[in-house]
């Protein structure tokens, strides 16, 4: 039907309707679409923004995958997260930082930001981004990561 000089899919034919709604004057379609031009291409993303060596032991993601930390850069097992037990590392990767707040955890008044796989988003854990007592200090700029987020991969004989 046309309304006040509009095309609509039901002023069509049926066998028109489907390929030709952008111009009543092209012939209908017929097969499949032709393929995307070049530039339209969609391809997979990359899956993580960093991959650790694949001679060394990891730790990664446990919901996706992702590569977190490598075994070399773990300070200590004996720390305690929100939801259990936890490592504190000296770097990561493949994870997003949010803003920082003051807390108090088991240790005292830190400021810390909580952090999450960039792949996945779920929340791993927190950096220590400021220790207020001295005896607290080696740990700014350092990562936890609760175990119950994490796996060990590659290279755990």
């Amino acid at each position: 039907m046309c309304v006040a000089g509009v095309l609509t899919a039901h002023s069509l034919p049926p066998r028109q309707a489907l390929g030709s709604l952008c111009s009543p004057w092209a012939a209908p379609r017929v097969g499949p679409l032709p393929p995307a031009p070049a530039m339209v291409r969609i391809s997979k993303p990359k899956t993580f923004q960093a991959y650790l060596d694949d001679c060394h032991r990891r730790y990664s993601c446990a919901h996706c995958r992702a590569h977190l930390a490598n075994h070399d850069d773990l300070i200590s097992k004996s720390f305690q997260g929100s939801q259990g037990r936890a490592y504190l590392f000296n770097s990561v990767v493949n994870v997003g930082c949010g803003p920082a707040e003051e807390r108090v955890l088991l240790t005292g008044l830190h400021a810390v930001a909580d952090i999450h796989c960039e792949n996945c988003k779920t929340t791993l854990g927190w950096k220590y981004e400021q220790a207020f007592e001295s005896s607290q200090k080696y740990k700014e700029g350092k990562y936890i990561i609760e175990l119950n987020h994490m796996i060990k991969d590659n290279g755990w004989d």
